[in-house]
């Protein structure tokens, strides 16, 4: 927690010493404010924290979303230019290892997020989730694509 505190101080010092509080400011203060606390944790001036790793969790979950979204609106673009009809959809059930209700709605959110599949529904007992998706190769692909792509992430981030 502190180190978060510090991190938002150094991006304010940041902003006041550009004097400009804007966005791009701020965001930019921040990114330079957790390099230097990254620094600073990895020379061991400061002692091991989460926070320095969630971040960068966090950054690595959110590059592979945006991967998957530019690849999945391609795909879904390319199909639509095409006269040929490339889809092949379905509903399938995705076993949990997720079992938290955070982690299961943030899964659940990126999923949706993600052009050509659509989360449905959760089993009572939360070990299953009903996925609909536009491109299904084989069921198990898509399966090990939305356990190791999103659900491993999930669960690293929100633990």
């Amino acid at each position: 927690m502190t180190l978060l505190l510090g991190n938002l101080l150094l991006a304010l010092a940041w902003a006041a010493l550009r004097g400009e509080f804007s966005l791009a400011t701020l965001v930019t203060g921040y990114v330079l404010g957790y390099l230097v606390l990254l620094m600073l944790v990895r020379g061991g001036v400061l002692g091991s924290s989460r926070y320095v790793g969630k971040v960068s969790l966090f950054a690595g979950l959110a590059a592979f979303f945006v991967w998957e979204l530019v690849r999945a609106n391609l795909r879904v673009a390319l199909d639509v230019a095409t006269p040929r009809y490339h889809m092949t959809p379905g509903i399938l059930q995705i076993p949990l290892d997720a079992t938290r209700d955070s982690e299961i709605l943030l899964l659940a959110v990126l999923i949706n997020l993600t052009p050509g599949s659509v989360a449905l529904d959760v089993s009572e007992d939360r070990t299953m989730m009903y996925v609909h998706a536009m491109y299904i190769d084989t069921p198990d692909a898509v399966r090990r694509e939305i356990k190791e792509g999103y659900e491993r992430r999930v669960m690293r981030l929100l633990s």
